[in-house]
């Protein structure tokens, strides 16, 4: 398949966008506290700069950028955001700082900003909830203009040359897999909340719910390491790495060690799933890895090797996932999605009718016993029931942290300064439901094309217009 897409915040590193100017004098005058809160910001950012070998020639201030004079990941802003949690009560929703207009990222943030919209942050939160909306929590983000969504509607002839430039993947082996454990595959297209419903899944005791896998695109380690390991997608080998080590018991040098030399040998991929079943204590598996579904092959070999997996279709609208896409313009790290020659504004919906068709392709020869069916706009909305039914067809009871990730500390943390799956995640401090509808707002992103609208009608719970 090639080099894979990542998350979306990564863009705040790669891509022109306007920076959201604000005075620091300003800042400075606007509260009492600043300098405190200023302090103990610079003292978090020097503590994690010195533990992650990230090296500055200047002394910290509030004019430092965390991207232009530390050159800081979107990793490194999740786990800086997460490490100033404790300089608040309450846990904080830091959205609105890197995305402070509605479907427009911040081009660089000052150690000065973000000591200011904590102290902001934390004076505004109000009662406590396990749902919320963005205006709930701050200020009402501004929009985007609607212009940045228009699009035509794609034809089937568009879309089959689309489809042409992904690559088929071929496998060596066939043999299915029997686990001691069960296993359970999430099908969605990317931007459809599956790193919400991970770590939903993963606050229940029976359930071990990690990052992205991404192995079964892959015949072998030492084909998975070759398409994976340019520095924009390198960050999606560690979930197998830490996965490995959490299961076995094992430190992340050793387990990274082990993974080296699977790649030498040439060992095929497949083989992970038997290698921690030994120390696996838990009841299920989940393997959540959404560019799955970006070729029917790598999906038909799920089925196949896999026949007692369960399958969890997650489905969000054709519409809030085109905006989704292009917010974090995903397409143009996505390798056939960047070969593509044709209308470019046409891609976004193009990935989610790829992704939809290929997965209605392959269940539709599997037993409905083996297949629950999700929408996001459910899972936001209502978490309590839609996690009650979730847990119910893996026949597990109901355990309310499932229904409000939020709550439970271990299920904020990043442990590396990798992370294979959506951080937009860590930015939150609660489900917000008003993401659900948010597309809605934007005129240009009201038409859909013949061929999405036609695989809306085969999921359950959408009313289709045309």
């Amino acid at each position: 398949m090639g080099r894979l897409a990542v998350d979306c915040l990564e863009q705040m590193n790669r891509l022109d966008r306007k920076p959201v100017a604000r005075s620091v004098d300003s800042m400075l005058s606007s509260s009492r506290v600043f300098p405190t809160m200023l302090q103990e910001v610079i003292k978090v950012i020097g503590d994690y700069s010195e533990n992650n070998d990230i090296f500055y020639d200047d002394p910290l201030s509030a004019d430092t950028q965390l991207i232009a004079d530390l050159g800081l990941t979107s990793v490194d802003f999740v786990s800086i955001f997460q490490k100033c949690q404790s300089l608040s009560q309450d846990r904080l929703s830091f959205i609105e700082l890197v995305m402070p207009v509605e479907g427009q990222y911040v081009s660089d943030l000052s150690i000065g900003e973000l000591s200011e919209y904590i102290i902001k942050q934390s004076a505004s939160i109000g009662p406590k909830s396990t749902t919320g909306s963005a205006s709930s929590q701050g200020q009402q983000p501004k929009d985007v203009e609607d212009s940045k969504y228009k699009r035509s509607p794609f034809s089937s002839i568009q879309f089959d040359e689309f489809k042409s430039l992904i690559q088929t993947p071929t496998f060596s082996t066939d043999n299915t897999i029997d686990t001691s454990y069960k296993l359970v595959f999430i099908l969605s297209s990317p931007r459809s909340g599956s790193t919400l419903l991970q770590r939903m899944l993963d606050q229940h005791p029976e359930i071990e719910s990690p990052e992205e896998l991404h192995l079964l695109h892959y015949d072998t380690y030492a084909q998975r390491q070759a398409a994976l390991s340019h520095a924009e997608t390198k960050h999606l080998l560690g979930g197998t790495v830490r996965l490995r080590a959490k299961v076995n018991g094992i430190s992340l040098e050793g387990s990274a060690r082990l993974e080296g030399e699977l790649v030498e040998s040439e060992t095929p991929v497949i083989s992970f799933f038997k290698e921690i079943e030994d120390s696996f204590s838990k009841e299920y598996l989940v393997d959540k890895t959404p560019s799955y579904a970006y070729s029917r092959h790598t999906l038909e070999r799920i089925t196949a090797q896999f026949p007692d997996a369960k399958f969890i279709y997650l489905v969000r609208h054709p519409s809030a996932v085109v905006k989704s896409l292009v917010d974090s313009q995903l397409q143009e790290i996505i390798p056939f999605a960047r070969r593509y020659t044709g209308d470019t504004s046409a891609i976004p919906e193009m990935i989610w009718a790829l992704c939809h068709e290929n997965i209605q392709s392959i269940l539709k020869d599997i037993d409905n016993s083996r297949i629950h069916y999700l929408n996001y706009e459910d899972l936001v909305t209502s978490p309590d029931k839609s996690m009650d039914a979730l847990l119910s067809f893996l026949d597990l009871p109901f355990y309310a942290s499932c229904a409000n990730p939020y709550s439970a500390e271990q299920s904020m943390q990043i442990e590396t300064n990798e992370f294979a799956g959506d951080l937009k995640f860590f930015l939150e401090n609660r489900i917000v439901d008003n993401r659900a509808d948010i597309w809605k707002s934007f005129p240009a992103l009201h038409s859909l094309s013949e061929i999405s609208v036609g695989l809306m009608r085969n999921i359950p719970g959408y009313e289709v217009q045309q």
